[in-house]
């Protein structure tokens, strides 16, 4: 029987643990990593109170390369380590600790898709995603593949929604690979490098919406920043307003000014004049949650040039005084 030792952070790394135990595996250790701000970390999950549960031995990190951490694993003596839902690289030290490897996932249909934020991006991009388990090697996500379980991502779903997805796939692949694993079987495939694709880091501030782009593209950027992600933004009255859904509207016939509000219906949703096409904005909130009315007529975004003349004149005045 294989004995195995998880690291990671997040809902996913729950999942994991929770079917590594189905199956009878014998989990030896939870890595739990415990950042400071837990709340700028999407989908974190407090692992030692699962860890304590299932009678698991627990240890919280903060930077996991740290030769506490490696020295506490080694103790365990580990087959298999499965690295899942964190964002820091582990030394190559690492990959000697178990016998046989560390196991890291990927939700996307390798090799296409990897590095940063994939959740992220597959919403924004209404793609494919994928639950992918390989192993881990020093390049980012470039591993052999044990096993893939894809899903399609749809029209309306948002960052929440595929997650959800990428959780029940987690189910299938592990349903279908860890009989196969408790056999002894250790064959992953290797990728085809000559097909990688590679997504970037994204941060809080690429959630901001330009009213200049299409509707198509700030529906889908809106449902990329949405739960478990900050939020999609932009300004209303020198206040940042946080959209967390919306709709394109497909057959009223209404041009305005770009990022004007043109229409608010009776659920206090707004329909807003895009670069291209029209959208409704369904949920929103402002800071504190703040009730600042919005009305028919008022403009979301900066006008970048007239901002700078008020600053300008601002300044002009402070230094004339």
């Amino acid at each position: 029987m294989y004995k195995i030792l998880v690291i990671g952070a997040v809902n996913s790394t729950v999942q994991i643990i929770q079917k590594l135990v189905e199956h009878d595996l014998e989990v030896v250790g939870v890595l739990g990593h415990e950042p400071k701000d837990k709340d700028r970390v999407s989908g974190w999950a407090d692992l030692s109170v699962l860890s304590k549960d299932l009678h698991i031995s627990y240890k919280g990190f903060s930077k996991i390369n740290d030769d506490e951490n490696l020295n506490w694993a080694r103790e365990k003596q580990p087959d298999i380590i499965f690295a899942v839902g964190f964002s820091q690289l582990l030394h190559d030290q690492w990959f000697s600790v178990s016998k046989l490897g560390c196991i890291g996932f990927h939700p996307t249909r390798l090799p296409l898709g990897r590095g940063r934020a994939p959740l992220a991006w597959v919403t924004l991009e209404q793609t494919y995603g994928s639950a992918t388990f390989f192993l881990m090697g020093k390049g980012a996500d470039d591993g052999p593949v044990f096993t893939q379980s894809i899903f399609e991502v749809d029209e309306n779903d948002d960052a929440s929604d595929v997650e959800i997805k990428i959780l029940k796939n987690i189910d299938l692949a592990l349903d279908q690979w860890l009989p196969e694993l408790k056999k002894g079987f250790w064959n992953p495939i290797p990728q085809c490098d000559h097909l990688a694709s590679y997504y970037g880091i994204r941060k809080e501030e690429d959630g901001l919406i330009n009213w200049n782009d299409g509707a198509h593209y700030i529906n889908r950027l809106v449902k990329a920043a949405s739960r478990p992600h900050p939020g999609a933004y932009t300004y209303c009255k020198d206040e940042k307003m946080n959209v967390w859904s919306c709709r394109k509207e497909k057959t009223i016939q209404f041009k305005g000014v770009i990022g004007r509000v043109l229409l608010k219906n009776e659920d206090g949703h707004l329909l807003i004049q895009t670069g291209d096409g029209l959208l409704w904005i369904e949920e929103y909130n402002f800071r504190d949650n703040a009730l600042i009315p919005i009305n028919v007529g008022d403009k979301l975004g900066y006008n970048i040039e007239d901002e700078i003349y008020k600053i300008k004149s601002i300044l002009k005045k402070l230094k004339d005084e």
